[in-house]
């Protein structure tokens, strides 16, 4: 009898193991539920992989992995180590698959563990199945949907009402024609809010991004250079990370940017600054050259004048940043240029 007790009390606390083969990215992250936890959340899986699209360093390193088949969510998926060089061999555009690994929802992100040893005693093995893969291009998304945090002043929390963007959890997201609204947010005090200036009147179009995982943002800074309140851009680039601690009073997304590449400001031509450049830029510039205005949004070379160098530096702008050569520079040539990188 005491043995047949000893027996249950010990398959009770341990994992399960699933069985049937490898389960995708997709298979893993898909839920309906509230909370947005994974099925396999406390088990003991493989994982077929996908491409790592980023790495972050320190004592907890991290990868995401993202299948490149699964084009409209739940296609991504953080993996954590333990040991500061736990993913020394893995590069971003690998293919990185997971055997016996631990699943585990923490602070409202889902992971994989890559660690000595899963709680059965078992142990997790990360291989890479091959190199050099082009990285999925970014899912270009609106701002709203991946909704910023409302302020509850009763609660004194930050808390996101609006949970659809669990499906894009940890892929690679960007945003087009967005300001910074607000810096100093969230719980590390690092995130900034964006809104779309396309359309400012709609409360929902704002979102909050941070810089933390951004390899060229200078250790002593929070932002990359650039992160200013009033300051445009043209798309931002970045993976989604949730983070929950309802006991501090959070509760949010927020989009994380990777590189200086992952912040595009506005082109130079873009004159009325709405996000393209077009002949309404190119009316704005004629009339300053022929009657002066201030300010003088039409001086390129910051002379304090408006004349034919600045025309020469307007249309070399507006000549390079149209990709697609089209004669307006607009969320097409984004697109373009992210084929060619």
């Amino acid at each position: 009898m005491m043995i047949g007790v000893a027996t249950i009390c010990i398959a009770c606390v341990l994992p399960c193991v699933t069985q049937g083969g490898s389960l995708t990215i997709p298979d893993i992250q898909y839920t309906e539920s509230a909370d947005g936890a994974s099925l396999y959340n406390g088990k003991i899986v493989d994982c077929s992989g996908g491409i790592v699209i980023a790495k972050t360093g320190g004592g907890r390193p991290r990868l995401f992995l993202q299948d490149p088949n699964a084009l409209d969510g739940w296609g991504a998926i953080q993996v954590k180590g333990w040991v500061s060089d736990a993913f020394a061999s893995v590069n971003v555009g690998d293919w990185a698959e997971m055997q016996q690994t631990f699943v585990e929802e923490y602070r409202g992100t889902t992971f994989l563990q890559y660690w000595d040893k899963n709680p059965d005693g078992s142990q997790p093995v990360l291989r890479v199945v091959s190199r050099d893969h082009n990285l999925p291009q970014p899912l270009v998304i609106d701002v709203n949907e991946i909704r910023a945090p409302e302020y509850l002043p009763l609660e004194d929390a930050w808390i996101v009402a609006d949970h659809r963007a669990e499906r894009l959890e940890s892929m690679l997201l960007q945003i087009r024609d967005v300001a910074v609204v607000e810096r100093d947010l969230g719980k590390a005090q690092d995130n900034y809010e964006l809104q779309s200036f396309r359309e400012p009147n709609d409360t929902g179009a704002l979102c909050w991004a941070s810089d933390y995982a951004n390899q060229n943002r200078q250790k002593a800074d929070l932002y990359v250079p650039g992160i200013e309140a009033g300051r445009r851009f043209r798309a931002v680039t970045g993976v989604l990370e949730q983070y929950t601690n309802l006991g501090e009073g959070f509760d949010y997304y927020q989009l994380l940017t990777l590189s200086e590449e992952s912040v595009v400001g506005l082109c130079s031509a873009d004159l009325d600054q709405d996000g393209d450049v077009d002949l309404w830029d190119s009316k704005l510039l004629m009339e300053q050259l022929l009657v002066s205005s201030s300010p003088p949004v039409g001086d390129m070379n910051h002379d304090g004048e408006v004349d034919s160098t600045d025309l020469d530096l307007f249309n070399a702008a507006w000549q390079q940043a149209d990709v697609n050569g089209d004669g307006i520079v607009n969320g097409d040539d984004l697109d373009i240029s992210g084929d060619r990188t």
